[in-house]
């Protein structure tokens, strides 16, 4: 039950929903599947006087331009790029990765776009603040970090959970962000801030309209691991995506990709371990020795119970794995 009373009306169109958000004075929240906004206004981190529900505009249809780029309406259900062959052979990465997010249910309903906006998290935040949360933290206007205390008041050591985001960041994806000056696009990377306190870079009023995923060519390769408890019924632990492409001798790497997810305020590419694999011949060896390295240069928040060792340790083992299981994909094809 939610106990506050708010507004709700439904936008016929992106431009009108982005018109409505400039228009209206009180506090406005764009609504797409509600699979993580209603549950947080549930327990009160989001308390919006308004709402413009998404619900009724007519989504695009996923399609493959001239060069092979796949263009994905942002409205577009999880359930849907999952299962469609489209995506599953222009994009694989993005299909492996919706097929992770929940359980089919929220599958159903989540949205891509809603996927990549989705708030943060830590144990302390997501809570009812009643009874022995009663304080607010820092990220609900309060004057203390409680599971941090140390930290100064502008720094939240809130996680950023998405699975799909680390992928398009792998894979190179670009978004097309509508606001009242128009569309802009530009590169996923761009659209995370690394704030806990404010995990994205969107302006008010501005919406993910939608995805564009470049083509995989035939030297290219790709890998994918969400690390959780008890799968898909769980927020993950961590999130390793990472695409390469191989020499014509098909062992030696050109260049590659690296993202981590669930382990930091946002999505983070590992620089150093991609600039490592330039020229590497991949084999065993080098892949796990480039796991280790991975390993050291990402700096995971300890977070939902799991501590830093752990999460580098489930990082240096999985991202070999997916390493290892990308280079046999590519070597096959």
């Amino acid at each position: 039950m939610i106990l506050f009373e708010f507004e709700h009306e439904n936008a016929t169109s992106a431009e009108e929903a982005v018109t409505r958000l400039h228009e209206i004075e009180t506090e406005t929240r764009f609504l797409a599947g509600g699979t993580d906004l209603i549950p947080n206004m549930r327990i009160g981190i989001a308390k919006p006087a308004h709402l413009v529900g998404l619900g009724r505009i007519l989504r695009e249809p996923m399609t493959v331009d001239g060069e092979g780029w796949l263009k994905v309406d942002a409205l577009t259900r999880l359930a849907e790029i999952e299962h469609s062959d489209l995506v599953t052979s222009a994009a694989p990465l993005l299909a492996a990765s919706a097929h992770t997010v929940a359980g089919n249910q929220i599958r159903q309903r989540a949205t891509l776009g809603g996927n990549l906006c989705q708030e943060t998290r830590c144990l302390y935040l997501n809570q009812k603040h009643d009874f022995q949360f009663v304080e607010p933290c820092y990220k609900r206007g309060g004057d203390c970090c409680y599971p941090f205390p140390k930290n100064k008041k502008e720094v939240c050591w809130s996680v950023y959970m998405s699975d799909i985001a680390p992928a398009l960041m792998a894979a190179g994806a670009e978004v097309t962000v509508l606001g009242a000056g128009g569309p802009v696009r530009m590169s996923i990377d761009h659209l995370f801030s690394g704030d806990g306190l404010r995990p994205l870079t969107l302006n008010l009023g501005e919406m993910i309209r939608y995805v564009h995923v470049p083509p995989m060519g035939k030297d290219s390769a790709w890998g994918y691991h969400k690390s959780t408890v008890r799968g898909g019924l769980e927020f993950g632990m961590a999130v390793m995506a990472l695409t390469f492409r191989l020499d014509a001798d098909r062992e030696s790497c050109k260049d590659a990709r690296i993202a981590i997810g669930a382990v930091n305020e946002g999505p983070v590419r590992l620089s150093k371990t991609e600039a490592a694999m330039q020229g590497q011949r991949l084999n065993k060896k080098s892949l796990t020795e480039l796991a280790e390295m991975a390993s050291a240069e990402v700096n995971p928040l300890p977070h939902h119970g799991f501590s830093k060792p752990h999460l580098r340790d489930n990082i240096r083992v999985y991202l070999r794995r997916a390493m290892e299981a990308a280079l046999a994909r590519a070597q096959q094809a």
